[in-house]
């Protein structure tokens, strides 16, 4: 029951992004998520087994990205960011989605502890995977805001109990190799893995129980406002 509600979490949350997104087209606007947020989303949908949400959402994204409207990328750094998470995030769905992220063009920093991650995620070897996972891992828990001044400094990714706790980009990367047929290291041995919400993750295909509350809202939408809600979702 755990792994549907934290399922529902994440779809409500994207399609929610990906709607305000669409309604602030061609407007020069912004919505009221971020880059990292948005990072985040899709893997947080990816890691809870709905990876078909993510390629609308990253279509969506990007196109208000070069229409100047919705999200800014890094040449608007948002206040209390540097998009690391980002930059390192979308890297990973870019490469898995065949549509690399070009950093410069979007001035999105390189990270060196992130990006052995991005470099090894798709290592045939678990083992040299491994290695990295732990890394991350080990940047996770570095980058934990304990603050209120901390969170708004922009040098910590995760700025509330909840991102702190789920390691949402490591689960991801996880159902990826999944979704390509890649071997996972049979045990991440990290205190981040050792919590109930490491635990809380599901195979693609595996949400099976219905969102009554989004098919509900989504009726809604595509009755009164069909044109804010993206293409694919």
């Amino acid at each position: 029951m755990a792994n549907q509600h934290m399922a529902h979490g994440f779809s409500r949350m994207l399609y929610a992004e990906a709607i305000d997104i669409k309604n602030v087209e061609a407007t020069n606007r912004e919505s009221a998520g971020d880059l990292d947020g948005a990072a985040h989303l899709m893997l947080g949908a990816i890691a809870t087994g709905q990876p078909e949400l993510v390629k609308p959402y990253h279509e969506t994204l990007f196109a208000g990205i070069e229409g100047n409207y919705g999200v800014r990328d890094g040449h608007d750094l948002p206040l209390g960011s540097t998009l690391r998470y980002a930059a390192f995030g979308l890297s990973i769905i870019g490469d898995w989605l065949g549509q690399p992220l070009d950093l410069e063009k979007h001035a999105l920093p390189r990270d060196l502890a992130w990006g052995q991650l991005v470099a090894h995620w798709r290592h045939p070897d678990p083992d040299v995977l491994l290695s990295a996972l732990l890394l991350a891992c080990d940047t996770h828990v570095e980058r934990i805001a304990l603050t209120e001044r901390e969170s708004d400094s922009g040098k910590f990714e995760f700025g509330s109990v909840f991102l702190a706790v789920h390691p949402t980009e490591i689960l991801a990367v996880l159902r990826l190799r999944d979704l390509l047929g890649l071997p996972n290291p049979k045990e991440i041995d990290h205190p981040l893995m050792k919590t109930p919400y490491a635990a809380i993750t599901c195979l693609p295909g595996a949400v099976t129980e219905r969102d009554e509350l989004l098919e509900q809202f989504l009726a809604v939408v595509r009755q009164r406002d069909p044109q804010v809600l993206p293409v694919g979702l």
